[in-house]
């Protein structure tokens, strides 16, 4: 396939094996990657066959590029092996590219739906991957129950009132970091309700032209981020007190002086920001 789809998401492996392959292993919720001067890379089949390791949970991803991705876990300790490097994704997001976070985020989102789909929410029954070559499934061979891979939206808005923007600081955010409004979107709700409603609810003014922005894949453990922009339309900033603590409307030379720009794309709306006040 040309470079207009670069992954190919399948259940089967769509080519023949390869060295070249990608495995994307966990361990603790910390990625196995290889670290060569100064360049963090995904492994490839010829370095885990090295490794001499077991893996569990093996899922195949699809494919990247024309190689295999396939996913997994690990328990083993590797010891003398001084370019092995276990990464959170977080930390990933700052040493590699797109293409490879996004793939990485892939291979976490599938881990975690095993994880939290190991039992039947019908009968209590032991779930089990189903046996097919265009379908990702678990299923309850005691009830029938199927399962899918799941995506919990949330939505993430950059509000702007003429040269500002809206930054607030949720009382979990380390080290008092301030970043724009983001929130779950709620059943039969939607994406453009949900950034009314976050942003009222979180710091009690009204918004309008909500215009979509875009959209990332979020694996913290199973959400997928729907950006959008939008304009101060009334009210004045009422923190909730629960999960923000503090909000204002920020400048971009005061946006400069605070800003720790990274993969995510809270970040890449505050870059919109930046380049176009």
């Amino acid at each position: 396939m040309d470079d207009y789809i670069l992954f190919e998401p399948s259940v089967k492996p769509l080519y023949k094996k390869s060295n070249k392959d990608y495995w994307f292993l966990f361990k603790d919720n910390k990625l196995l990657t290889l670290k060569n001067e100064n360049q963090v890379q995904i492994p490839r089949w010829e370095h885990i066959d090295d490794l001499n390791i077991s893996i569990y949970n093996i899922q195949y991803m699809g494919a990247f590029c024309g190689y295999n991705c396939y996913c997994g876990e690990i328990v083993d300790d590797i010891r003398d092996e001084k370019n092995v490097v276990f990464l959170d994704l977080k930390t990933l997001s700052k040493t590699v590219d797109e293409n490879t976070y996004t793939l990485s985020s892939k291979a976490n989102l599938l881990l975690n739906w095993l994880k939290l789909n190991q039992y039947c929410g019908v009968c209590g029954s032991k779930m089990h991957k189903k046996d097919s070559s265009s379908e990702r499934a678990l299923v309850c061979f005691k009830c029938g129950n199927t399962t899918w891979p799941r995506t919990s939206p949330a939505i993430i808005v950059a509000v702007t009132k003429g040269d500002k923007l809206l930054l607030a600081q949720n009382r979990q955010f380390p080290n008092r970091m301030y970043s724009v409004i983001a929130g779950f979107v709620e059943y039969g709700e939607t994406f453009e309700e949900c950034v009314k409603r976050e942003v009222y609810e979180e710091v009690g003014i009204k918004v309008k032209n909500i215009k979509y922005f875009g959209s990332q894949p979020w694996p913290y453990p199973n959400s997928i981020m729907i950006a959008f922009t939008a304009e101060y339309l009334d009210g004045e900033i009422n923190v909730d007190g629960e999960e923000i603590v503090h909000a204002d409307w920020f400048s971009k030379e005061e946006i400069l002086g605070m800003y720790n720009k990274s993969r995510s794309i809270g970040s890449k709306l505050i870059e919109w920001f930046i380049e176009n006040y």
